[in-house]
């Protein structure tokens, strides 16, 4: 019996790290392409902008998406639709105004003097805003795994609320004009951070969720993932 539990727990916490993992690597390659796309949106003006939020919206979502999902199909049937609803959340967040560009324009905010107390709390509030919306794509596919999968959604509102202030001190580093290598270490590295506190928040919500499908596989599997 204790043999169980203990596989049961490695399981877990396997799960958890595989989620961190995956989605850490999605979000760093998000930034780095939100990061260059708006240097496109700058350099040849707001009349391309449309086609520029949704190429953006498209790529980021599919990348986190994917990433997701390459955890999620050992324990979710049906997991490919987790890619397209991912990719429909992170559209839609992005052509309500929840962009990046949002937040960079909270940090011109933030140069201007402005409080920089109700600029964090606005940051954060944009975070939620956007977590919501994700959270509530993936739950329509999630609420068939588990009845209190409603908790996914406000996990990403917490996740992504302290994920985008990070975005935002990021966004507010000194750096030269345009995507230069220092530039691009910078977008990494802040998609990095984002990536591990916001799938470290709803990875611990996941593994709750999946808990049922962990014992499955712990007892059927010998605690490993399959």
């Amino acid at each position: 019996m204790h043999k169980y539990y203990q596989l049961k727990e490695n399981n877990s916490l396997k799960l958890w790290e595989t989620w961190v993992i995956a989605n850490t690597i999605a979000q760093s390659l998000g930034w780095f392409m939100a990061a260059y796309l708006s240097q496109t949106i700058d350099k040849f003006g707001n009349q391309n902008t449309y086609q520029v939020l949704l190429l953006l919206g498209t790529l980021e979502g599919f990348l986190l998406g994917f990433a997701q999902w390459l955890v999620l199909r050992r324990y979710i049937r049906h997991a490919s639709y987790w890619i397209f609803f991912t990719i429909a959340g992170v559209l839609i967040s992005w052509f309500m105004g929840l962009t990046v560009s949002a937040v960079i324009g909270l940090v011109y905010a933030a140069n201007l003097h402005q409080n920089m107390v109700t600029l964090i709390e606005e940051v954060a509030l944009l975070g939620a805003a956007v977590g919501t919306v994700i959270g509530y794509a993936q739950w329509l596919i999630f609420q068939t795994v588990n009845k209190q999968a409603i908790w996914w959604v406000f996990a990403n509102a917490v996740a992504f609320g302290l994920g985008m202030v990070i975005a935002f001190i990021g966004a507010g580093i000194d750096k030269p004009l345009g995507l230069n290598i220092h530039a691009s270490l910078i977008a990494v590295a802040t998609g990095a951070v984002m990536g591990i506190v916001i799938s470290s928040i709803t990875g611990i919500v996941l593994v709750w969720l999946l808990k049922p499908r962990l014992r499955h596989y712990s007892k059927y599997h010998g605690g490993g993932l399959c």
